[in-house]
């Protein structure tokens, strides 16, 4: 096989095997459910209907009025996190004009937490991070639709949206409540706006019930409008969700299966930027000390522990990467000599490269320092772009490519 068909194959692996499902709230038809995001047309919009897929099988979601649930997942293409909401609609078989209604919103680490890449190539391996959430109290009981949409951090510019049945049970509710509720964003799809990449998104309009995972990450505002730099909605400030939390269950009564228990540590991300691996020959066509390519500003991996509470965004970590940065074009309260800049920092997004490990200019302030993937390194300095080498091991070599 050519190298270029390795590539090529490679790429598959990440960006369509590997997608995420949800997986609780039980998803309509789980077996005829596809992985991958919305078409780009907005074609499959809502749910992925169309080509044999509708609203029909599957198990109905039972949950009580104020009961709490959690939303879970499978596959490992998590594209570095980004941000989800779950909604409701009443309509049973929902169509365009449905209207969708947002109970819980999660800003930054959904679908994965401190993962700046893919945490690898299964598509049926189950995502560690779980997500509460609390079904309102005051809304009607009846039949209904739940949502969960994504949109990603980094990769192509896409929208992720699986739908189940959903049976709300209780009294009390309310239709006026339910219409009170923010409506569900739509980007990147048939003609709507796209997000910006490599942004963590805050809502413009989050609700009431708000996990924030944005701490030190680079924030965009988005709504249906569309999606603007800097956090403009300081939804993270006062959220009445569990914030941080990777793990819990449904206390209401459910037909699905509950979400299984966390593992003790997340899987090791394996590529960078949403991209994958791939291994190659030292003495290959593209042999040498370790090619080197420029990546968009997108952060390489870091392996992130789910075991935490509220996993950071990156670890902190000294490095002894070559060279020192002086800040050319960026503000910092010092050198760039192994334990990275602090303080204040300009423009938005810059990279500040140590060789193993590396930082960004997020929200006005550095970063902490975060390590390489493992086989990489960086050209030590500052930039809008990371330099990304790959570092010969054991006479192999590694390559990145994006996704």
């Amino acid at each position: 096989m050519s190298f270029a068909k390795m590539i090529s194959v490679a790429g598959l692996v990440a960006t369509v095997s590997a997608h995420m499902k949800m997986k609780s709230p039980a998803p309509f038809d789980p077996s005829a459910l596809n992985n991958s995001p919305l078409d780009a047309s907005g074609s499959d919009f809502p749910c992925k209907f169309g080509n044999g897929y509708s609203a029909t099988g599957g198990t109905t979601n039972t949950y009580e009025l104020g009961s709490k649930q959690t939303l879970s997942f499978v596959g490992q293409a998590t594209h570095g996190g980004g941000s989800c909401q779950v909604s409701i609609t009443y309509d049973q078989n929902p169509t365009k004009d449905s209207k969708f209604k947002v109970i819980h919103s999660i800003e930054g680490g959904c679908p994965a937490k401190g993962v700046s890449g893919n945490m690898g190539d299964s598509a049926d391996a189950d995502d560690p991070f779980t997500y509460p959430y609390t079904i309102p109290s005051d809304i009607p009981a009846g039949k209904a639709t739940i949502a969960w949409t994504w949109f990603n951090k980094v990769g192509n510019r896409e929208m992720y949206m699986n739908c189940g049945a959903l049976e709300l049970t209780g009294t009390g509710g309310d239709q006026a409540n339910f219409d009170k509720l923010p409506d569900m964003v739509v980007l990147n799809i048939g003609g709507h706006p796209q997000t910006l990449e490599s942004s963590d998104y805050v809502f413009a309009d989050a609700g009431s019930s708000v996990e924030d995972n944005t701490s030190g990450s680079q924030v965009a505002t988005c709504s249906n409008d569309g999606c603007t730099q800097g956090n403009t909605a300081g939804s993270g400030s006062s959220n009445s969700g569990s914030s941080g939390s990777d793990s819990g269950s449904g206390s209401g009564s459910s037909e699905s299966s509950a979400a299984a228990p966390s593992p003790t540590t997340a899987p090791s991300p394996t590529s960078a930027a949403g991209g994958v691996f791939i291994t190659e020959p030292a003495g290959g066509s593209d042999s040498g000390s370790g090619s080197s390519a420029t990546t968009p500003a997108a952060a390489p991996s870091s392996a992130s522990s789910a075991a935490q509470a509220d996993p950071p965004a990156a670890t902190p970590s000294s490095s002894t990467g070559s060279g020192s940065s002086t800040g050319s074009g960026s503000s910092g309260s010092g050198s760039s000599s192994g334990t990275g800049l602090t303080g204040a920092c300009s423009p938005e997004g810059t990279y500040n490269c140590l060789g193993t490990t590396y930082q960004q200019c997020a929200s006005g302030q550095w970063s902490v320092v975060m390590q390489m993937a493992a086989g990489t390194n960086c050209k030590a300095g500052q930039g809008t772009n990371l330099n990304i080498a790959a570092v010969a091991v054991s006479g192999r070599k590694a390559r990145a490519f994006r996704a």
